[in-house]
């Protein structure tokens, strides 16, 4: 017979090793993504009608920021708040950046082996100061005394300098400088951050637009606020659809909120604007809001209807024709193309405008005349399509949409290659056969570049043989005329 279970019963309880927290040293891409983490802890210290100020010092053996007019930090904050792993009172007040309490401190970590913090709030007579030279070492958690020093600022202003030692990244001070200025463009603006690197300040970079308009919407109990408007046509291109921001903070970009891309309505690459989303749940590192939650995707309804007009408008426009002789190369790449792909594959994946004839010209049943056309490494390929020239975010080099069952390779007439280019023959070729072989499945890289490398060397095969078969016909011809 079985045992009668024991009657007593058995607490076990969760353990917290300390060298979790060096894992989080890496959870940043990079030396700027860490500061940024850093200047979202300032900006969090921000007290209603007071200006901020944020100094950043970038040298080869340190990186130091300093914040003026906050909230800054006493003993009782910096242990209750500061010095807490994974416990943040900023959490579910929905006024902050801040969520997971542990940004800035795997900021540090990330950045260098040892740092030095100096910290005080308003009112205080002296700042307190703790270090740690060997802050890389997460064998235990650590317990820091704070020592009184002389108050750097005034006495009414609230101070902390974190100053990071022994940095070992790569701190590109231009870039750094560069995702400052984009992150918290609003709050430059409008000078609630007085932010300088090096002792340059920073300003905020206009988006010339021909039309503006400033909207406010109510969605989950809170109010979306921001602008959006029609891009200059002299404007530097920038990324189409709405910035994303968090009080303030740069979330993410280029959101049309369920309406179609530039790449299926070209004219939407002239609509930009700004949008600040409360109350929706930030990814760890700030990089996107929570799209699974109800809270997105009230968000999304109600910018989709504020958004609607506009979208209406620009879709029904023009955008701005590329080059006469870049739309002719386009064709010319197409069937170039087509002919390449066709004696590599037996039948291309990109015919035209209609589906290859089987041989012989007898007439099949569509469907048996597709399984005839397309051996089976093509069957996983749409069978027809064209190649479109339009302007999308300059970052995007092409893309594949498919509008009436056709598949379209869209190459964008604002990338910088094209331009350099002028959009010549060259260029619209690699760049389309890259795109026709971007959509195979289970592909190495390697069998990738292999691929287009072969397409493209036939292609460019086919043309050189092409115009010596031309001038041969012409030479012909001469000869003829001549007699």
């Amino acid at each position: 017979m079985p045992e009668d279970p024991p009657a007593e019963r058995i607490t076990v309880r969760e353990r917290l090793a300390p060298e979790i927290t060096a894992s989080l040293f890496a959870n940043y891409r990079s030396a700027a993504d860490a500061i940024l983490e850093l200047i979202d802890n300032a900006v969090d210290s921000r007290l209603p009608g007071s200006p901020l100020r944020v100094d950043v010092v970038v040298r080869t053996a340190y990186v130091q920021i300093t914040t003026v007019g906050g909230q800054g930090m006493g003993p009782r904050e910096v242990e209750a708040g500061y010095l807490r792993w994974g416990a943040s009172p900023k959490r579910g007040r929905g006024t902050q950046l801040g969520q997971y309490g542990q940004g800035g401190k795997a900021a540090i970590g990330h950045l260098g082996q040892g740092f030095t913090i100096d910290a005080s709030r308003p009112g205080d007579e002296s700042a307190w100061q703790f270090s740690d030279t060997r802050y890389r070492d997460r064998s235990r958690l650590k317990v820091y005394e704070l020592h009184p020093i002389p108050k750097r600022v005034d006495r009414a202003l609230g101070y902390v300098r974190i100053r990071i030692e022994a940095v070992d990244r790569r701190v590109d001070v231009r870039r750094v400088t560069g995702r400052l200025r984009e992150t918290y463009r609003p709050l430059l603006e409008r000078e609630a951050l007085l932010l300088t690197v090096n002792g340059t300040p920073l300003r905020p970079v206009p988006i010339p637009t021909v039309e503006r308009h400033e909207f406010r919407a109510g969605a989950d109990g809170a109010q979306l606020s921001g602008w959006y408007g029609v891009l200059a046509d002299d404007a530097p291109a920038i990324e189409p659809g709405l910035r994303c921001f968090r009080l303030g903070r740069l979330v993410g970009g280029g959101e049309l909120f369920g309406h179609p891309s530039p790449a299926e309505r070209p004219g939407l690459a002239r609509l930009v604007g700004e949008v600040d989303i409360p109350n929706v749940p930030l990814t760890t590192n700030k990089s996107d809001f929570d799209r699974d939650g109800a809270a997105w995707l009230e968000v999304e309804a109600q910018m989709h209807h504020v958004l609607e007009p506009i979208v209406r408008r620009l879709s029904r426009e023009e955008p701005a024709r590329p080059p006469a002789s870049a739309v002719r190369v386009a064709e010319h790449v197409r069937r170039l193309l087509g002919r390449a792909l066709r004696l590599v594959d037996g039948e291309p994946p990109i015919t035209g405008f209609e589906l290859a004839r089987p041989r012989g010209g007898a007439q099949r049943h569509p469907q048996q005349q597709e399984e005839l056309a397309m051996p089976d490494s093509v069957l996983r390929r749409p069978r027809s399509g064209r190649i479109a020239l339009r302007p999308l975010d300059r970052s995007i080099r092409s893309q594949s949409v498919e509008e009436d069952g056709v598949r379209v390779i869209v190459i964008n007439t604002r990338h910088p290659l094209f331009l350099e280019r002028r959009g010549d023959t060259w260029y619209q070729l690699e760049t389309a056969t890259r795109e026709v072989f971007s959509g195979l499945e289970h592909t190495s890289v390697a069998e990738y570049e292999r691929r287009v490398d072969e397409v493209v060397t036939l292609a460019l095969d086919l043309r050189t043989r092409r115009r010596r078969a031309a001038r041969a016909r012409q030479g012909s011809l001469a000869l003829r005329t001549g007699d």
